[in-house]
């Protein structure tokens, strides 16, 4: 097969993977390798359908591909080609075509110096960037290895902002132990905690020999202080790696610049970027010694032809202006949530935010998005030239984190890194360079927390602050599918709403992020009323005289729960109450919630952490009466306790009327006894005389109870014995024998 055939036969299975029965003899045909034959390829195929069909739980994952996402899934093919058709000679295959990535890779990140690695995992590149930094310090590292670090054992520095793993995975790979590994905070007042750590190495004989840092982190939005940081790598003679989405924004700058300048080197998530499945990373560093690049493999020479040919066939289908289009929408539209967050007194915005935004207005803003989203569907090419990538509006670009001098050779004091939110007038925008200006841009991630007011803050017992965000993310979706919103949980702040534009489905719309803001609006309303009636409850329960008790619900958002308490179990400490009453309160709880819900079906059954059950109250509006609902709960507990009082009341006067009727009875039948005689009730000597002299025929009346009054009265019905002989007949009959039977006499009593 030729190279078309393998491309088109690749396409053409994504094409029919989604079709049951689909006919696959014509796209995979059995060939013979050698003596061997291949087994059929419809067979194979099945059983392999079969095998993630398991997993997948017949869901489609292949519907609605974009042309560019089947060619690079179908480019694997032709790198299996390229592997096996041009073993001895991939490489020079594999370094044009590198190449050509890294060419078109520089025109969009606007800079002119540096090498493209692609690679597959995310850390690999750092840790042969590692190497790579170890072979330039220690000349002696490549034939002593460790022996050479012992005397000055190096450093590196990782900000907690980058991927989680990468701490674990240099110690791992590069068999450093965890004092060589730092990691620390790059912003704010930490930085002067990281200058005197470096300090301290060097006094100490230790090397750093890299800092790592985050440039717009995907998990928390945050962005590390990177104009002093790279002050400091410069000061210590360190090499400076960048990860995080403003690295994307270097696109958006219209004039190109000789050097990287930012830093040593740059790492691309394409994969999230560009919205394109199965993309490798790629690392951006720039130029050092051939030899150094070759003994830490990261040459063009040494990447994987299923990292490159996937990467090379993505980057020509795209243009520079379309990936341009799509950086700006998702900035635009994570602006424009910044900006209606930030007029919010409940919401802190925990995600990077510049000192100054300048709202714009909604006209101008719906205009500008409009036009960049009908550009963001990475199937389409868009035709353009360099004249309209040249007049791609500027963003409007705030400082934050300007507080240090330009880059210099002069050392960073004290001073001006403690104060480094402090000072960010001193300096203008044409002190430094462009790059690092639009560092201070906006991150397409927003995470903000719903929070109450301070003095509210400390009533809220446990987390309900994780239930309200919680409670908060899962409404917002489901009124607003478009808009993918996450929970994360950062540390010290608990449970916070994430946003960001790559990670939905396809990039919301201009109209799709008002409607969120409109049901945001009425969310928080809820929210804000919920909070506040909160304190109106418990002032109603502390005055309810211990017949209502609060009852904290974890994982509940709501207003909270009640507890109705019966007379005889009411108590502040309901653990230490015996299983019976455990179990009255349990029994009135349960039957208050279902009388409550014939009214209201707002009302629901929980249970507090003490294992009893409670009425639990859900969200709340503003003009919800909470009094009112309190009070309903009260008398209706009263209502079924006094009930239940009755009918214990009326069993035990049954129960006493029961055991007088049964005592009359009895004293009735001994009359009845000594009036016929003990001879009658002798054996043989009864049957005798009652031969002679029969017995007359008696009953006796039965009792009946009279509920109005309590009292045992003498009634109608007449009990008497049924002979053994009739019994004897109904047996033998098959009929249901009368043991007792029951007249009505008319006659007087005698």
């Amino acid at each position: 097969m030729d190279i078309e055939s393998v491309y088109e036969s690749s396409k053409e299975l994504l094409d029919g993977s989604g079709k049951e029965g689909s006919d696959t003899e014509t796209i995979l045909e059995t060939e013979e390798i050698g003596s061997t034959s291949v087994k059929n390829a419809n067979e194979v195929l099945t059983k392999f359908r079969a095998i993630i069909a398991e997993y997948l739980h017949d869901d489609t994952v292949l519907d609605g591909l974009d042309d560019v996402t089947k060619g690079v899934l179908g480019s694997y093919s032709l790198a299996g080609y390229l592997d096996y058709a041009i073993p001895s000679g991939k490489e020079i295959v594999i370094t044009k075509l590198l190449q050509n990535c890294c060419f078109q890779l520089q025109d969009f990140l606007r800079v002119s110096d540096g090498i493209c690695y692609a690679h597959e995992e995310a850390t690999t590149a750092v840790v042969q960037l590692i190497q790579m930094q170890l072979l330039n310090l220690y000349p002696k590292y490549s034939t002593q290895g460790y022996e050479a670090l012992y005397s000055c054992p190096p450093t590196i520095y990782i900000s907690p902002l980058c991927i989680p793993s990468l701490a674990n995975a240099v110690c791992k790979k590069l068999g450093f132990p965890s004092s060589c590994v730092k990691v620390m905070k790059m912003n704010g007042h930490e930085l002067h905690k990281m200058e005197k750590s470096l300090q301290e190495d060097l006094a100490a004989k230790r090397v750093p020999i890299m800092i790592i840092a985050s440039c717009g982190s995907h998990h928390t939005g945050q962005v590390d202080n990177l104009v002093a940081i790279s002050q400091l790598s410069q000061r210590f003679n360190a090499w400076l790696h960048l990860e995080g989405h403003l690295i994307n924004h270097l696109s958006l700058h219209d004039q190109p610049k000789k050097t990287l300048q930012v830093a040593d080197s740059l790492h691309l998530d394409l994969r999230q970027l560009l919205g394109i499945p199965s993309l490798p990373y790629v690392t951006m560093y720039r130029h050092c010694e051939i030899a150094l690049q070759r003994a830490a493999c990261l040459t063009p020479s040494h990447c994987s032809p299923f990292s490159v040919v996937p990467l090379w066939f993505a980057l020509q289908n795209l243009d520079s202006a379309t990936i341009s289009n799509r950086f700006r929408s998702a900035v635009e539209l994570s602006r424009m949530l910044i900006n209606r967050l930030v007029t919010i007194p409940n919401i802190q915005i925990m995600s990077h935010v510049p000192k100054t935004i300048k709202p714009s207005s909604s006209t101008e803003l719906k205009d500008t998005l409009t036009e960049d989203l009908e550009c963001v569907q990475l199937g389409e090419v868009v035709e353009s030239n360099g004249d309209e990538t040249s007049e791609v509006k500027k963003i409007e670009i705030v400082e934050e984190i300007g507080d240090l001098p330009g880059r210099n050779d002069s050392p960073v004091e004290e001073d001006e890194v403690n104060n480094v939110h402090d000072d960010d007038t001193e300096l203008c925008d044409n002190e430094k360079t462009k790059p690092e200006v639009l560092m201070d841009s906006i991150v397409p991630v927003v995470v903000f927390q719903y929070r109450p007011k301070a003095k509210e803050i400390g009533e809220c017992p446990g987390n309900l602050l994780d239930d309200l965000n919680l409670w908060l993310v899962q409404v917002l979706e489901r009124a607003c599918e478009e808009i993918h919103m996450d929970i994360i949980d950062i540390d010290d702040s608990g449970y916070a709403l994430r946003f960001s534009p790559y990670d939905c489905k396809s990039f919301p719309s201009i109209d799709n992020l008002q409607k969120f803001l409109e049901n945001l609006d009425q969310q928080l309303e809820i929210l804000n009323a919920t909070v506040d009636h909160k304190k109106t409850l418990n002032k109603i329960i502390e005055v309810s005289g211990g017949e209502l008790q609060l009852v904290e619900l974890p994982g509940w958002a709501g207003l909270g729960g009640v507890r109705y308490l019966p007379a005889a179990w009411r108590s502040a400490n309901t653990e230490q109450l015996p299983d019976q009453g455990k179990e009255e309160i349990n029994r009135i709880n349960r039957e208050l919630v279902a009388k409550l819900k014939e009214t209201d079906s707002a009302f629901s059954l929980g249970e507090g952490r003490d294992g009893l059950s409670c009425v639990r109250f859900g969200m709340v509006v503003a003009i919800t009466d909470v009094e009112a609902l309190a009070n309903l709960v009260r008398q209706t507990g009263l209502d079924l306790e006094a009930s239940t009082l009755a009918l214990e009341t009326m069993a035990v006067m049954i129960r006493k009327g029961i055991e007088e009727a049964q005592a009359e009875l009895q004293r009735e039948t001994e009359e009845k006894l000594w009036q016929e005689g003990l001879l009658r009730h002798i054996p043989v000597v009864g049957s005798l005389v009652n031969y002679f002299s029969p017995p007359q025929k008696t009953s006796i009346k039965g009792r009946c109870l009279n509920l109005q009054n309590g009292r045992i009265e003498k009634s109608d019905v007449m009990i008497h014995a049924v002979p053994v002989e009739e019994a004897s007949d109904a047996l033998d009959n098959q009929e249901m024998p009368l043991v007792a039977s029951e007249e009505i006499n008319d006659a007087p009593d005698e």
